[in-house]
């Protein structure tokens, strides 16, 4: 089954992207497919867990996975060793991009240059940054806020009522006013992610 990759972008983390999910959904038992051809690898994802855990299902259903580009074809053991490296390498490429951009920005900080959006509070002045005095006062405000009532809710709301808008004109949300919040700490805290759950999962049931 071979299906159009001209759209798909190996930048999509950890997500199978909808044509891969159409061609799972599609999958034997119903019969609808008995292999699945892509042009390369990298055009689906560079994520390798996503890389694996999309050939383990394809297993499971005794779908073969094939590639124009790099020739993978997973009917072989030899096959799949050849997909498996393939995967760890694209996300080895991932991961080196990830720490190159990394490094680069931190060391245009080092420099003094403003990199990534400006935060609340400040406004650029040549290639430095200055206090805002109108953010300041509302980062005051927040803060005074959340010291009486500690419940991120209550501080949107009276933020709302009083008419005191983000800086994109729309009303503050709860994840907008916490990094206004000096020392926040998230006490509610998730112990678990939900990709942290789908994966606990995953490997639970090929183990």
């Amino acid at each position: 089954m071979p299906f159009d990759q001209a759209t798909l972008s190996g930048v999509r983390s950890r997500t199978v992207s909808p044509s891969p999910a159409a061609v799972l959904s599609r999958a034997r038992p119903s019969g609808h497919a008995g292999a699945v051809v892509l042009y390369s690898l990298e055009r689906l994802s560079r994520d390798m867990l996503t890389l694996l855990a999309l050939e383990r299902l394809l297993d499971e259903k005794s779908i073969e996975l094939h590639t124009v580009e790099g020739q993978v074809d997973t009917s072989s053991p030899e096959g799949w060793l050849n997909f498996a490296m393939k995967a760890f390498l694209g996300e080895m490429e991932r991961r080196q991009v990830k720490y190159r951009t990394k490094r680069a920005m931190e060391f245009r900080k080092h420099q003094g240059a403003v990199v990534g959006s400006i935060p609340y509070g400040y406004r650029k002045n040549g290639n430095g940054l200055e206090e805002d005095p109108q953010e300041q006062v509302v980062i005051h405000v927040v803060n005074d806020l959340y010291k009486d009532n500690p419940r991120l809710v209550d501080v949107c709301r009276f933020l709302k009522e009083t008419n005191i808008k983000a800086r994109n004109g729309r009303n503050f949300t709860a994840q907008q006013v916490k990094r206004l919040i000096h020392g926040y700490q998230n006490i509610y805290a998730k112990t678990n992610g939900k990709l942290g759950r789908h994966i606990r999962r995953f490997i639970e049931a090929v183990a």
